[in-house]
């Protein structure tokens, strides 16, 4: 994996965490966010890497570095997010959607609160792998099915 991909990887899956951090404090789509980005990141990540032409999964290794890739630096920015997000709604507004999380955010010193972060950031890392690594074949069985009814365009007999 060459740096471009690489630094492209790690750009794609900040933001999408971004995006799921800011959605997390919503009261009924919460949990919903939390088990997209916990699953379902890394192969959003990569099928839009895909199709844009950023990422090409030529065995399972790299789609499962890629998958722990996408897992680890969507929660370090989804975490970051929902983190201060819910201290700002606790403490200025006096809102909170989980109390529990809020009044460990708000009351834990920041050096654990970092731990814990990077704690969930291997589960993350772990379940994205798997998810990862199912994507790859999924995507390789699609690919399959398509040369079975198109065999003109076999990816094997293309020419350079």
């Amino acid at each position: 994996m060459d740096k471009f991909t690489l630094k492209n990887i790690i750009i794609i899956s900040l933001i999408a965490g971004m995006f799921l951090g800011i959605l997390a404090p919503v009261p009924y789509l919460g949990l919903a966010v939390l088990f997209i980005s916990l699953l379902l990141s890394a192969p959003f990540v990569m099928v839009y890497m895909i199709m844009a032409g950023i990422l090409d999964l030529t065995t399972p290794k790299d789609s499962i570095v890629t998958g722990a890739l996408i897992g680890f630096f969507t929660n370090l920015t989804f975490s970051g997010c929902y983190a201060l997000l819910m201290a700002v709604l606790a403490s200025v507004f006096y809102l909170t959607t989980n109390f529990f999380l809020s009044a460990m955010i708000i009351n834990s010193p920041i050096w654990l609160i970092f731990v814990f972060i990077v704690f969930i950031g291997v589960v993350f890392a772990v379940t994205n792998a798997f998810s990862g690594f199912l994507t790859y074949y999924v995507i390789n069985y699609i690919r399959d099915i398509y040369e079975s009814k198109h065999p003109e365009l076999r990816q094997n007999d293309y020419k350079e």
